[in-house]
């Protein structure tokens, strides 16, 4: 997605993991559980239902951060990169149980809900 605006301040708004659920409606809520050596462990709920368990990093330099989907309805990662003119998310997960059966829907579902989370963090809402 086009960024349109300070780079910088959409990365400063895209690496605060405590906000992840303000921009990424996904997530209901995201409890820090600890900080060590650049990871942060973090205890995840779903708005879809369910829960699980992630790795957060970030590499400011890159403006990348990357979350690690231990365990829960799907496992895998999210790599959000925020570039100079740009921001792009990119998904890798696995359904898992339940979700496994609906995944085509989930897909979609997670495609869309990736947009509107970037034009929440590009516009600052």
């Amino acid at each position: 997605m086009k960024l349109g605006g300070d780079a910088a301040e959409v990365w400063r708004r895209a690496s605060s993991i405590r906000d992840i659920p303000k921009y990424w409606h996904g997530t209901r809520s995201l409890d820090v559980v600890s900080e060590e050596g650049g990871v942060v462990r973090a205890k995840v709920r779903f708005a879809f239902g369910g829960a699980g368990e992630a790795e957060i990093s970030k590499d400011e330099g890159r403006r990348t951060l990357t979350i690690d989907y231990r365990s829960g309805p799907f496992t895998g990662k999210q790599v959000l990169v925020v570039g100079d003119e740009s921001v792009v998310a990119t998904w890798d997960v696995k359904f898992r149980g339940v979700f496994r059966v609906a995944s085509k829907w989930n897909e979609g579902h997670f495609r869309s809900g990736t947009v509107h989370a970037l034009e929440r963090l590009v516009g600052g809402a």
